[in-house]
């Protein structure tokens, strides 16, 4: 992070990234940067109005124009153009969350989602992601593309990753995924992900398509058809995009 401009991304992805308003210090820590330099970024961002004062208690948060910004480069996407009908169908045949998922570099970003209305449940919010091996969607991805064994290497070697991620296992079940066509991921306790990778018409994957719910309202009875509806819908969305 040398120049001033990836200076300035890299405060206002940190400011994204947060899960609520964040202090000038923290950033500073979090980026490896001096304080003086967060400061004058943050002045600048402030001024062309991404970035917004919390009151006046010190702390920053980006502002709606940020989101402006992403809004307006996922809606051409593709994907997320014919995507959203599948999502609806696949919600009302499991009443329980279903996400879009894309690739962005080594992880799983969510593009799109529909949040269970029953009680108990999980989500990870759009924008945010994940490293791909950590999610049912990332495993489909990964599964799907040529790269995965190599990128789950790689993601294995993250400082945050490299005591959290049994690279044999992982591989193992990247070899499963293949074999069946679709993912299951239950890292979290109580939680289940079921995902399946979303191809065009060179077999390449553009996104994945996932259900995730708490596993005492998915017993291992109802398992099948959620997998089919899964799979099916993913299926059904492949040829939206022209693959068959």
């Amino acid at each position: 992070m040398d120049s001033a401009l990836a200076k300035a991304f890299g405060v206002l992805e940190a400011l994204s990234r947060a899960k609520g308003p964040s202090r000038l210090s923290a950033l500073a820590a979090d980026l490896g940067l001096q304080k003086s330099t967060v400061h004058r970024i943050l002045g600048e961002l402030t001024g062309l109005g991404y970035v917004e004062r919390h009151g006046g208690t010190g702390l920053y948060r980006p502002t709606l124009r940020t989101w402006e910004l992403g809004t307006a480069v996922v809606a051409d996407l593709p994907i997320k153009q014919v995507a959203t009908g599948a999502l609806h169908r696949l919600h009302e045949q499991t009443g329980e969350t279903v996400s879009l998922v894309v690739r962005s570099g080594d992880d799983a970003l969510y593009l799109d989602k529909i949040v269970s209305a029953r009680p108990i449940r999980f989500t990870t919010r759009v924008g945010s992601r994940l490293p791909l091996p950590l999610t049912a969607s990332g495993k489909a991805l990964l599964a799907a593309s040529a790269d995965g064994d190599e990128v789950l290497r790689r993601v294995a070697t993250r400082p945050d990753l490299a005591h959290h991620l049994d690279v044999a296992r992982a591989l193992d079940e990247l070899a499963v995924t293949r074999e069946r066509g679709y993912a299951i991921a239950t890292g979290r306790p109580g939680l289940i992900g079921i995902a399946a990778a979303v191809l065009d018409r060179d077999d390449e994957p553009v996104a994945a398509l996932s259900v995730s719910a708490p596993t005492d309202r998915l017993p291992p009875a109802q398992l099948p058809d959620v997998v089919e509806a899964v799979v099916s819908t993913a299926a059904h969305l492949a040829e939206s995009i022209g693959r068959l």
